[in-house]
């Protein structure tokens, strides 16, 4: 009765009846290299793999999730106007610091630079430390 049980019927961790051979490793495994052979000649071969190459081009663009015409036109107006307001943001930011450098520059007036610099400072650390930024 001993041969009629079944690997349900065996208790856990009990040891099975051997294969008779050793399961392969993936280390001692020989794998078939398959090398595509080049097509043509030394001047077919250019124009193959020319046409190959677009071919996969053609391929992987089909696979491409392309944007709806809603998508794109949201998405280029959000890139506009970001670009426009850092523009904008740029350019009243170089005025301030070129007043600053040309008020600066006058011997009598440095310490309201440094002033300025400062304030800019601590109320951007203050931003931060609160949170807003």
């Amino acid at each position: 009765m001993a041969l009629d049980k079944t690997a349900d019927d065996q208790p856990a961790g009990a040891i099975t009846e051997k294969k008779g051979k050793a399961t392969p490793g993936r280390r001692t495994r020989k794998v078939k290299k398959t090398k595509a052979e080049p097509q043509g000649n030394a001047v077919t071969r250019p124009l193959y793999m020319t046409v190959d190459y677009f071919s996969n081009v053609r391929s992987e663009l089909n696979k491409v999730a392309w944007p709806t015409r809603e998508d794109t036109r949201r998405l280029t107006i959000l890139c506009i106007n970001v670009t426009i307001a850092s523009a904008i943001f740029l350019g009243i930011l170089a005025v301030i610091w070129s007043e600053f450098m040309r008020i600066g520059l006058n011997p009598g007036n440095a310490w309201m630079l440094l002033a300025a610099i400062v304030a800019m400072v601590g109320g951007a650390f203050y931003m931060i430390r609160r949170g807003s930024i």
